[in-house]
């Protein structure tokens, strides 16, 4: 009994000191965590649809000469921007410019007028509006999760358009009138950062442009045509920064 007492008594004199050195080393930290940071200039591209709404109107009386008719397409065109990340939020700045290929058009219904001076009905004329490029500047506000970026964004929009009235039997144009349109812009959207410095992204914008008023043939006075659009588009983006090392 007595030499398990000494025994026992040695051991802990030896492995106490040992212990308590162990317990006093320091703890290996995890890997750190890459956290998907949005803050850089970017540059990138997009395409998509757009489906607006158009017309042709009296502008004394405000009577429509179509009805109303829809103006659909295509579009494609590039993107430059910068984002600022705070915590989760993300504040930004973008810019872009597209061609646009959207055309729409209706049979004049009335109301009647001096157009018609030949004994035709009013269906005898087509009216149409033509867009051939937009651009938009916009804020974006934004919340993160990592790599994915949900947004609202509004801003300026412009537009090129062409208004025209053609004959609809010879398709022969009477009167036409290119104009460059002002307007706001709104909507939102989803970007995924897909690597380091790569983003893909799906946004709707709706725009409303200013009218534009435009004279036609054979005295029949001036006409209002009305624009705006919804567009529809997928892109993406390259960002000049990265993720940061940032959570542990």
């Amino acid at each position: 009994m007595t030499k398990k007492f000494i025994l026992g008594a040695v051991a802990a004199l030896v492995l106490g000191p040992a212990a308590a050195l162990a317990a006093d080393l320091p703890v290996k930290a995890p890997p750190p965590i890459p956290i998907y940071d949005w803050t850089g200039f970017y540059l990138g591209a997009a395409g998509g649809g757009s489906l607006g709404t158009s017309d042709q109107l009296d502008p004394t009386t405000g009577q429509s000469f179509t009805s109303g008719y829809n103006i659909k397409g295509g579009l494609f065109g590039g993107t430059l921007g910068y984002n600022w990340q705070v915590s989760s939020f993300v504040v930004g700045f973008e810019g872009d410019v597209s061609w646009v290929h959207e055309h729409g058009f209706n049979l004049d219904v009335g109301p009647a007028s001096t157009f018609i001076t030949q004994g035709l009905s009013s269906a005898a004329f087509a009216s149409s509006t033509t867009e051939t490029w937009m651009a938009t500047a916009r804020g974006r506000f934004g919340y993160a999760v990592n790599n994915l970026l949900f947004y609202a964004t509004g801003g300026y929009a412009a537009a090129g358009a062409e208004a025209s009235v053609r004959d609809n039997t010879t398709n022969a144009l009477l009167a036409s009138a290119t104009s460059t349109r002002s307007g706001w812009t709104a909507g939102g959207g989803l970007e995924w950062g897909f690597a380091p410095n790569w983003s893909a992204k799906f946004e709707i914008l709706y725009m409303k442009f200013n009218s534009v008023t435009f004279n036609t043939v054979q005295a029949e006075g001036p006409r209002t045509v009305p624009l705006d659009d919804t567009i529809a588009r997928a892109g993406i983006n390259y960002r000049f920064g990265g993720p940061v090392v940032a959570r542990y």
